[in-house]
Order: C-alpha cells, then structure tokens, then sequence
C-alpha cells in the first residue's frame, strides 16, 4: 500500500462491516510501516464522510480514535470543523441517545487531534458544549419518558467535569468578553434547561463559570434570555456577589426595573427574594442617601409592584409576595392590611392561583403569630376590609361550570411558553397544602376569600397558641365587629351587595376562634372576662338569629348561624365539664341555644327543612345532637330519653351505649345496608343484634324452604328473648332427632365467624351460645355437616374465652348432652374437653350436679356390660384428670367428686385383668387407652391406706394410754371433756361405721394382684416422651416399697428411659420446646436415681464427646452441640446431692469452656442459639442451691459471658433478635448471680465492672456508625428501651448487693457511661425513652461513689462530660438521694 488513493479504496470497501474499517483505520494511523504523509487526513476526511451513512454508530471505536495522539498540521482545521460538526449532529439524533454514544463529545472536545481547530473559534467551541448539553438534556428527557430507573448520580458525575472545564476554558481565555457573547448565544441556555432538569441542580459550578466568563447581570444579558434561564443567571449571580454589597447595591434595583418595565418578569423579583434566602443575605447594606438601605428599597418595590399588577397577574403577585414573607414577614409590615384586602377580594382564576393564596394567609398568620401581635391583626384587617367594602363591590367568583367553560376557551400556549412554564413550575415548586378542603366545609363560599382548610386552619392554630389577654382581645374585637354588621338592615360603612359576605366572614373567625381558643384552661384565672363575653356571644348569637328570622331564607347565613351556635356551645360545654376542681361555681347558667326561645327556634327548624340543602339540614341534627349529648354529659344520663331516633344515626360509635336497643337495632339495619358495621363492633349490644339480625335472615329463610322441625323457626328472634326461656326451649325441644332440608348457611357462619363474640360480656354471649346451639341443632340434623362443625367450633370459642358459662346448668345430665353433641366428631370431642376445662375446673354453676350425673351414667355403663367404650373411657380419663389438677379451696370440695370416678375406674381395670393366667403382653393396648388415669388411681389408692394406717395406729396409741392409770383429777377432767364431745361423736357415728367398713376393704386393696397390675403398667409404657408414663414412675418410686418394687426392676426402667433419649439424642434435635417439656421431668427422674459412679461416668463421657467435637459447620454438627447444651441445662436443672452437685460442678466448667471453644461467628446463624443455650445452662447452675458453686466456676460463667461481647455484636453481622435475646440472657444471668451468690460476687468487682460497660456500651452504642440519628427504627427504639429497663435493674441490684464490692470502681464505670453518652457520634440517649434508663444507672452509680470521687470524675472527663455529671449530682441531690430515717 503506497498511495492514498489505494487507502481510500480500502477504507471503502463494501464488503467489509463498517465497525472493522474503523478498525482497520485506526490501525493505518497508528501504522510505522505506512509512513505516507496524508493518511491522517485522508482517514479523517473518510471519518467524516462516512459516519452519515453507517448505520449503527461504532461507539467504541470511534472513542479509541478520539484518544489518539496527533500533532497540529496533520489534518486541515475545515476537515477538523467538518468531522465535529458530523459528531455532534449524529449524537443528536433520538436514536443515539444514550449514555455510550453521549460520551463522544467530551472526548470530541479533549482530542488532541481538534483541539486546536476548536480554541481558534470561540464561536465553534460554545456551539459544540451547547450541543452537548443539549444531547444530554434530550437523553435525560427520554429516559424519564421510558421510566427507566438510572442512577442520578451519573447525570451529575458527567456533567460536572464538563462545566468545569469550561469555566477553566474561560479562565484561560484571552477574549473573554468574546467568548461570553458566543456562550450567552449558544450554551446557557442548552446548560440551564440541562440542569433544571436533574435532581441535583449543579449551581455553584455554574455560578463558578459565570465567574470566570466574568459576567455581570444586566438588563442588556437578561432581555436575550428566557425568563427561566434569567432566573438561574440571577442566582449565579446573586451567589457570586454574597459578600459583595457593592455589587448587590446594583443587582437588586436592576431587577426591580426590569420588572417594572414588563410584568412578564416579576417571577425575576420573587426568585430575586427566594436567592436572597437561600443564601442568607441580609438587605441591610446601603443603598441611595433618599432610600437609606436594600430593606426600605425592597419594602417600597413591593407595593407598588402589587398595586400594578394585582389585578393582571395575580398569581406572580402571590408567588412575589410568599417569597416576601418567607425572607423577611418585615417587608410588608407597613403595607400588610392593604394588601391583604387587595388579595382577599381580587377574583381568583384557577386552582393554582387558590393555592398560592392559601400559602400567602399562612405565612403571613405565621407572621404576625412569631411578632405577637396576632390582635392587632385581626382588628386592622376588619377594619381595612370595611373600609374597602364600604367603597367598592366584591366580585361574585365564577361558578364551577363556568370556569371550566373559560378554561376550555382559553387560547393554547405555543411550544415556547409550554416550556417556559413547565421550567418555571420546577423553580417555583412549592410543597402542596396538606389540608384539603372539606365536604361539610359550612363557609365554602368563603373558599376564594378565607378558605377554611387552609387560612382557617392556621386562624385555629394561631389562636391556640395566644396567651389569655390576647386571645380575649380578640374575641371582643370579632364579637363588636359581628355586632356592628347585624344592627340594622344597611349598617353604614358596608355596601348592600357586601353584607351577606362581611357577616359570614366574621361568622367565620368567630368559629375559628371559638374552635382554637384555649380560655377553658385559664378560666381560673379569667373568670369574668370569659364569663362576660360568653354572655355577649349569646346577645350577637341573638341578633344573628332574630336577623335571619326577619329577612327571607339566606342559605348561607343560616349556614353560618347554626355552626356559630355548635361552636359557642361546644366551648361551653367544655367550659361547664372541665370547670377546675375547688374554684367555685360559675353563678351564670349554661345556655347553650336558650339565647332564642322555643317558637324562635321552631320557625329556623322549619326554615331549614323546608328551605334548606342536605348539609344545611345536617347541621341543624348535629346541634338538635350536641343538645343531647350535652345531657348525658352533664347529667351523666345512662338512657338514651334525650335521644329521638332521627338523631340515632348521628351519634358516634363511643356514645352507642346510649342508644336504646331498639334505636340500635334501627341503626344497625340501616349500616348493614351501607356495609359499614366497623365501628360498632365496639359495642357488645351491637354485637349482639347484628348476630341475631344473621340469625333472623337466616330464619326467614328457612321459613321460605317450609322446613318442618326446625327449632331456629320456632325461635323467637325479633324481641330480646331471656336466658331462662331459651334453656327452657333447648330442653324441652333439643332432643328431637328429624332430619331437615336446610337451605345453605355457609355465608351465615362465615359472618358469624367475622364477629367478635368471644369478647363479649357473660349475660350476652350466654344468650347467644344458646342461640347459636339452637342453629347447630338444625344444622347436625341437616346434611350440612362441614357448617355444623364450624358452628360447634363457634360454641367452643364462646366458651373458652372471657368468664366461664353456665353449660352445665343448661344441659344437667351427661347422657343428654352426649345425645346434643356426641363424640365421635374430633369437634365433638374439642367440645367436651373445653367443657371440662373451662367450665367444670373453674366451677361454674351447676358443675356439681353434671359431675354426679357423669358418676351416675358412667357406673351405670359399667354396670351393664363390665367395661367402658372408648369415648366413654375417654370422658372417664378426662374427668379425672381435670378433677385432679383443680387447686384451692374449691378445688379440694370439687375433689369428692373424684373418688366415685375412682371407683369406676378401678372397678374397669379390676375385671380387665381378673385372669391371672394371661400374658403380659395383652393388655398393651387397654394399659394405652387408660394410662391417663392410673397414676391418680394410684396415688389415690396408696394414699387412702397410708392415712387409714395412719388413723390405725393412732387409735391402738389411744387405747395404750387408757389402760395406763390416770390420777383422779385428770380422770374427772377428762370426763367432762367426754360430756362435751359426745353430742358430736353421736352425729359422726354412723359415718366413722361406713368408714370401717370402706377401711377393712381398702386395706386389702394393695395386695399382689394390685401390684402386679401396676408393673404391668409400668412395662407397657416405657415410653419418656409420655407425660403420664413419667408420672405413674414418679408414683410408683415414691412408693416402691408398698409397691415391692427391685432396685433391679427400677434400673431396667430407667436404663429403658435412658436409651430412648440417647437414641432420640443421636437421631434428631432436642432442644425444641416440644421436646423439653417431656424431656425434663424424664432426665430430673434419671439422674436423681443414677448411683454416683453412673453420674460421674456420665459427665466424663459426656466431657470427651465436647472434647472431640469440631466447630459445626452441618447441620447435623449444630444438632449434636445443641443436644450437648440441653443435656447440660438439664443436669444443672435437677435435684442432687452433695456429692452429685460437686461432680457436676467440676465437670460443668470443663464442658462450658469446651463448648465455649466451639461456639460458630456471631454472623452465624446458629451463633444465637448456642449461646442462648449456653447461658441457660449457666443460669440454671447459678440458681440451683444443690450445686456448691466454687469461685472457678464463677470465673467461667463471668468468662463466659464476656465472650460474647455484646457491645460489638451488630457490627460483626449479628441481627436485631441476636442482639435482644443475648442482652436478655446476659441480664438474667448477671441477676442470679447477684441475688444467689453475693459473697463470691464480691471478690470479682473488675469482671462485674466489664461485664456493666458492656452492656453500657451496647445500648448507647447500638449501631452509632448510622448515617442520621433517627435511621433506628420504632421496633428497635422500644427494645432498646426494655433492655434499658433490665440493665437499669441490674444496676440497682449492683448497688444493693455490691455496694462495699463496688465502691471503688463506680467512680470509673460512671466515667465510661457518660463518656458514652457524650463521645459516641449518634448514641440512642438522644432518644429520651432511652435515655432516662442510663440515667438511672449514672444515678445508682453516683449514689456508689464516695464524697472523694466527684474531684477525680469532673478531671478524668471532657467539658461535656463534667457539665453532664454536675447535672445529673444536682439531680441526684434533689430527687434521689435518700434523706429519711432508717
């Protein structure tokens, strides 16, 4: 290759894929062996030629070009020009707009190869970033258009570099006044509109390249300029020359000329005032010698731009004056109430326009509420209104409709404006009102003038925050005012057309006031004035009412007069209820609407119904029901007489109570239409009828199937039917067994279901648990039988909550209960055993009668075929284990009734096992089926013989000291002590005869059979995971003598217990709470049995097994550790002797440590549960008293609490449950110790002293690394706060264990609280409901310290540490430290 031509043909070649020319041209320039001299303009003349045509844009090659190296004169600055104006036009199609093909530009602008060209022309250079920017701002545009979420960030990394590049292209400049004329032509503008558009405006770099073009704000510059792109040259400028009073002397009055010129640019002034704030600049310098400085100026501008412009451009004008008032409330003191009046009577086009409205009475409220002088306001403004009123007529606002009509007929902005406005509406965006307006509003007509939600709103807010002398100022100010509006027919100073409207003004503040006043809670101190102007209230009230009277219906006043008079009375009622206690009584009687007589308010009643709209009407019922509600609350009224049922509707769901049953019902119906039932559910009378109001729908419809047999129709359900009457039909009825055709009553169960009825009181839900079995009757009759089950469910949960019902009264007689509800069903059977849990072990009424009917109907069964059915088993075992787990002293009355169970129980194992000649092995499944029982039987059984025996040998004791002569004297005394008793020995004889009788037989009763039956027992249910085969072992070794039980018969039992749990250990995980429940009376039996040697070669073996385990890392190793700690928590659970105890204390601090070693990372998962187990096993070791604890052991618990370093648990992976329930374990372990073994505390100040700070460190340090102070969360504020609490209580008990042990390093651990308080960056004591808990223990901690310590506290701490310990000495003085006698 050795000519140009020839490149030119192979850079052209059709054949080859455009991205490899590119290639292959980049090769060609970076080529040593094609040494030709014009291939770098050739190449770059085909660049420029080609890029046109090629389709895909080949990004990355083209930006490995523009990083080549070149020197100048190697290609033509026209061919340079050429190829930067093909770069930039290609970037700037629609299809190039991303992120990869933006990115050529600034590399356009770098290379060394168009550097040149583009310095040399000022001119090219601003049109080339003008293009950029625009690119990038049509980038941003499409991306927001295809919501795609992409960093912000990159926006701002992008175009940063390129601004300052240019400002250092301007610093550098030779020309710069040329080069600011090009830039204003073609880059600021591409630039302001690119930097509106990002999130993060970029305005100290623009104000930095403004700087170095050296440009100053002119009226000249602006005029070039769109007005959005003005504004932001403004706060460049205005940013620039902060601390340059010389240049802001001309800044501010150049823009207040060019907005008088053009009312197009008074946004110029507003963001004038917005940049003024934005940057603190205060308007005190100096202007003109006849103005004085920037403050006057600025105040003088402001009123004479709004006097020009109010009328034509009222929004610019509010815009202008919130910015007013945002930057100094001073610039528009002189002028307020004139313009105020200007506003509140200038017409209103469109929302936007009402809401900046709005915000302007909100600041300027705000104003006048942080200058207290929130009268004077009121009383100048009135003034100021009238006066206008008097002069000119207020403009009608237009209709709804009508504006919508404008609108639409309002001429369509060209493209230019469009984008003006929608630039300007993201300079001005303010944050919406939060208040919206309101539906009831009564003052709507008001909104374009005193809108309620908003001018309102702050009104109220204002006048709540008034100290009593204002606030009365102001209610006689608005009270004279109204008064002077309603004298006459054409009051002077008001035109005829205004009236109506100044009287529902000050109709309105009057409410705000009486709304926002806060009197009632200085009426002691203010009790006549409040006094009088209440009763001037009534005689302006008076005169409103008898005005409206006089004239024709005015809705709108009459709207405004009812809601004076809710608001007078409301503050009277709150006045009369919260009178202060002790002051005497107000002699002036509560009016509430007596300002008007009887007739007078009859023909307003017949005004509004006749006259009047929906909310009109509505207003007058709420006053008719604050009258009522004014009685109840006064009077303390319980019924509902005050109440008609018109008003019933209004009432609010927490006066229900009031309402009668009947008026509620009406309510309830109506709701139900509306679904709106929530609120009443509150209420259990409400609940009540909506079950019932089900029940009946139901009813009727059952009645439409003509289902014959139904009780639910035979039901009374429309009045309120008595628990009597209903347990009388249930029994009288229930029984009857025809089968029905119900229609289906799954919608009514499943609103059943949706009610809280286990809420309710006794009385009702008894009433409906018999309703509601009425519909299961039906219902188990008919082939609904999934509805039925839900339905006796529904009955169970009505009785297992709240007190428990009468059942058994109802049904007396098992053998008619068990025909109701049988129990074959799991659901019939959940119903029993909640019977007998709820009703009968809490001794509910008639429980005594249904138990002996249980004894009776049992027995009876017995007696016909010798043994039991398995339900009827079942109850039997049922019955006597809730009889024998009942308590107290009512529980020892219920327990007569257990011995007859017993009976028939021991009557059933008795003839099971009367063949001696069978085997062992054929009762396995009956010993299943009644092991529930046999441990009571037992127990029972041996008890009974042993106090017989007892009385036996008591008696044969007496009759020894009979025949032992007694002396004369003692015999004559001992006679007359028998005279005495022998009424009663009279009475007890024929019982003591059955006794003897019972005894004779009971004595035999523990023979060889009886024993031999409860080995059989014993063997058949070898099983530690049953509760009641434990408990029968328990039995039988208490009584292993009776019982003839071998040492060699109780070590095959328990060595059967010990291989199950050992298979269980190596099989699966025992530490689930399921598992522990049987596994701790199981492991408490073993071990209390096990020989010394057996326990100590239990400990070593399990020692080795620790030894030789790993650090987990499967699962099934997490298992066989966690099997390790239960066993061990378990061991130092139990009850052992001296020799036991010792054992297990040596080998516990082995084991611990070994485990300890083997404990996974806090990031862990498993890291929480091992050592939750780990600490439980210490803290059962630390609170058994059979186990000597040594202080080495000590040592290793304290060793091993400090290990697991709370105070760094979070930021080493560990979760918030982590860190709650290790803190918790820690706490509770720190408190045994302290309570249990406080001499051996008291020798380990410094481990106790560690320990503290790090439970100190970990709450006020809990995650300080945050990036804000409130990034913590509600959830961890409040467990935050409850391990406070634990640790304050540690403390305390520190200090009260401890104190003597303690005393010489208080000093420095209350050095460490509070430099932790004070040190860390973000501590949780910045939240008080934390704080006041280390406070306590900085308290417990001062009290700890001697009279020497404060010198060495206040020198060992910072200046923000030394003034808190003086704060919390003081406190500690004043509130804390005891003063009383001991």
């Amino acid at each position: 290759m050795d000519t140009g031509e020839e490149l030119k043909s192979w850079l052209e070649e059709k054949s080859k894929p455009y991205p490899a020319r590119v290639e292959f041209a980049l090769k060609v320039w970076q080529s040593v062996e094609f040494p030709y001299p014009n291939k770098y303009e050739i190449i770059t003349q085909w660049l420029d030629e080609s890029l046109a045509s090629c389709g895909d844009l080949p990004t990355q090659q083209l930006k490995d070009f523009l990083k080549l190296r070149a020197q100048p004169g190697w290609v033509t600055q026209k061919i340079k020009f050429q190829l930067i104006q093909t770069l930039v036009k290609i970037v700037s199609l629609d299809g190039n707009a991303n992120e990869s093909a933006l990115e050529l530009l600034p590399l356009a602008i770098n290379s060394e190869l168009l550097q040149d060209a583009l310095r040399a022309n000022n001119e090219f250079l601003t049109e080339c970033y003008g293009s950029m920017f625009k690119c990038h701002h049509r980038c941003l545009e499409l991306r927001k258009k295809d919501k795609t979420e992409d960093p912000e960030h990159w926006d701002v990394e992008f175009v940063v570099p390129v601004i300052k590049q240019l400002a250092e292209i301007a610093r550098r400049s030779q020309k710069p006044h040329l080069l600011l004329k090009f830039y204003d032509a073609n880059t600021v503008r591409p630039l302001v509109e690119l930097l509106l558009s990002l999130k993060s405006p970029c305005l100290e770099e623009l104000a930095e390249l403004e700087k170095q073009l050296k440009a100053e704000f002119s009226a000249e510059r602006i005029a070039e300029q769109p007005l959005h792109v003005s504004l932001l040259l403004l706060e460049a400028a205005i940013l620039n020359n902060r601390y340059e009073t010389v240049n802001l002397q001309k800044i501010v009055p150049a823009v207040f000329k060019i907005s008088r010129k053009s009312a197009t640019s008074l946004p110029l002034v507003a963001y004038l005032l917005m940049s003024l704030r934005k940057y603190d600049i205060s308007l005190q310098f100096k202007m003109a010698q006849p103005i004085g400085t920037g403050f006057n100026f600025v105040a003088q501008q402001l009123l004479t731009l709004v006097r020009e412009y109010r009328k034509s451009h009222l929004k610019e004008v509010l815009i202008l004056l919130c910015s007013a008032l945002r930057l100094n409330p001073l610039l528009l003191e002189q002028s307020v109430y004139q313009i105020t009046v200007w506003l509140l009577t200038a017409p209103k086009a469109d929302p936007e326009e009402e809401q900046l409205y709005s915000e302007y009475l909100i600041l300027l409220l705000d104003m006048f509420r942080r200058l207290n002088r929130a009268e004077r306001f009121v009383m100048n403004l009135l003034k100021a209104l009238k006066e206008w009123l008097g002069k000119y007529t207020l403009d009608i606002p237009s209709s709804e409709a009508k504006k919508r009509r404008i609108v639409g007929n309002e001429k369509v902005d060209n493209e230019e404006q469009q984008t003006e406005k929608r630039y300007l509406s993201l300079i001005f965006a303010g944050t919406p009102l939060t208040a919206a307006p309101s539906a009831n509003d009564a003052f709507r007509q008001l909104s374009h003038t005193w809108p309620s939600h908003s001018a309102g709103t702050a009104f109220t807010r204002l006048v709540s925050n008034l100290m009593s002398k204002p606030s009365l100022v102001i209610w006689k100010t608005l009270l004279f005012a109204f008064a002077e509006l309603l004298e006459e027919d054409q009051p002077q100073g008001v035109m005829p057309e205004n009236l109506d409207f100044a009287r529902e003004l000050h109709a309105a503040l009057l409410c705000q006031y009486l709304n926002g006043t806060r009197l009632a809670e200085q009426v002691h101190l203010h009790q006549v004035e409040v006094e009088q102007q209440l009763q001037h209230t009534s005689q302006v009230l008076e005169q409103f009412g008898r005005r409206l009277l006089s004239q024709e219906h005015n809705r709108r006043l009459m709207n405004a007069f009812l809601e004076c008079t809710e608001r007078a009375s409301g503050f009277e009622l709150l006045l009369t209820h919260y009178w202060p206690d002790g002051f005497p009584a107000s002699q002036r009687p509560l009016q509430l609407r007596g300002f008007l007589p009887a007739a007078e308010w009859t023909l307003i009643q017949q005004r509004v119904h006749n006259f009047g709209k929906s909310s009109c009407r509505q207003r007058l019922q709420r006053l008719e029901l604050q009258l009522a509600e004014s009685g109840w609350l006064l009077h303390d009224q319980t019924g509902a007489t005050n109440c008609s049922d018109a008003l019933a509707e209004l009432v609010a769901p927490q006066q229900l109570f009031r309402l009668t049953r009947p008026q509620k019902q009406l309510r309830l119906h109506q709701r139900r239409q509306d679904q709106d039932l929530d609120s009443h559910l509150e209420d259990s009378e409400c609940v009540e009828l909506l079950a019932l109001q089900l029940l009946g729908e139901y009813r009727a419809l059952v009645k439409e199937a003509k289902a014959k047999g139904s009780l639910l129709v035979k039901l009374k359900l429309e009045e309120q039917v008595e628990e009597a009457a209903l347990v009388g039909f249930l029994r009288e009825k229930a029984s009857v067994d025809k089968e029905l055709q119900l229609p289906s009553a799954q919608e009514l169960v499943e609103s059943l279901l949706r009610l809280p009825l286990a809420q309710l009181a006794s009385p009702i839900r008894s009433r409906l648990w018999l309703v509601i079995f009425v519909l299961h009757r039906d219902l188990s009759r008919s082939q609904q039988v999934e509805q039925a089950n839900q339905v006796l469910e529904l009955l169970i949960d009505l009785m297992h909550f709240g007190q428990p019902l009468p059942i058994c009264s109802y049904f007396p007689q098992l053998s008619e209960l068990l025909i109701l509800i049988p129990t074959s069903s799991t659901t019939g059977w959940s119903f029993y055993e909640t019977l007998f849990a709820r009703c009968i072990r809490r001794q509910s009424a008639g429980s005594e009668a249904f138990l002996a009917s249980c004894t009776e109907y049992l027995k009876d069964q017995l007696a016909a075929t010798n043994k039991l059915q398995t339900e009827q088993c079942r109850l039997l075992l049922l019955a006597i284990e809730t009889l024998s787990s009942v308590t107290g002293a009512q529980g020892r009355r219920m327990q007569r009734q257990l011995q007859p169970l017993l009976e028939i129980y021991g009557e059933m194992v008795a003839h099971k096992f009367r063949s001696k000649k069978k085997e062992a092995s054929v009762y396995k499944e009956f010993v299943d089926s009644t092991l529930a029982g046999y441990a009571t039987y037992v127990s029972s059984c041996i008890n009974r013989v042993a106090r017989l025996e007892r009385e036996s040998e008591q008696q044969n004791k007496k009759k020894e000291q009979e025949l032992v002569p007694v002396p004369e004297a003692e015999q004559q005394e001992q006679q007359e002590q028998d005279k005495k008793k022998k009424k009663k020995d009279k009475k007890k004889a024929n019982a003591e005869e059955e006794e003897d009788l019972a005894k004779v037989e009971e004595q035999q009763s523990i023979d060889d059979n009886f024993r031999r039956i409860c080995k059989i027992y014993i063997g058949h249910s070898l099983n530690y995971r049953n509760a009641h085969a434990i408990r029968l072992l328990n039995v039988a070794l208490t009584h292993r003598q009776r019982l003839h039980l071998d040492p060699d018969e109780i070590e095959f039992v328990l060595s059967s217990y010990w291989r199950q749990l050992n298979a269980d250990i190596e099989t699966r995980d025992i530490s689930a709470s399921s598992a522990l429940d049987c596994l701790e009376p199981a492991v408490k039996l073993i071990i209390g049995y096990k020989t010394n040697e057996d326990f100590l070669l239990l400990l070593r073996r399990l020692s080795s097994q620790v030894e030789q385990m790993p650090r987990p890392q499967s699962p099934a190793q997490h298992t066989a550790l966690q099997n390790v700690l239960t066993l061990l928590a378990l061991f130092a659970k139990c009850s052992l002797s001296s020799v036991k105890g010792a054992m297990l204390n040596e080998h516990f601090e082995l084991i611990s440590v070994s485990v300890a070693l083997r404990l996974p990372e806090p990031k862990d998962t498993a890291y929480r549960v091992h050592a939750l187990r780990l600490l439980e096993a210490q803290r059962n070791l630390a609170e058994n008293r059979t186990v000597p604890l040594t202080g080495e052991t000590l040592d290793c618990l304290l060793g091993s609490m400090l290990d697991v370093d709370i105070k760094h648990l979070i930021s080493r992976g560990g979760s918030w449950q982590d860190f709650v329930d290790l803190y918790g374990a820690l706490t509770d372990n720190l408190m045994v110790l302290l309570k249990q073994h406080s001499n051996l505390m008291s020798d380990r100040a410094a481990q106790l002293s560690a320990l503290c700070q790090d439970l100190v460190q970990a709450i006020v340090g809990y995650r300080a690394e945050r990036k804000q102070t409130q990034d913590i969360t509600e959830t961890e504020l409040d467990g935050l706060a409850d391990l406070g609490l634990k640790l304050a209580t540690v403390m305390a008990t520190v200090a009260t264990t401890q104190a003597l042990a303690v005393k010489r390093v208080a000093p420095f651990l209350l050095i460490f609280t509070i430099r932790q308080m004070v040190s860390t960056e973000r501590p949780t004591t910045l939240f008080e409901k934390v704080k006041v808990h280390i406070v306590r223990v900085c308290h417990e901690l001062i009290r700890l310290c001697d009279h020497r310590a404060g010198h060495f506290i206040l020198r060992s701490s910072s200046e923000a540490g030394a003034r808190m310990y003086e704060g919390l000495v003081k406190e500690h003085e004043k509130y804390h430290k005891f003063r009383g006698k001991v």
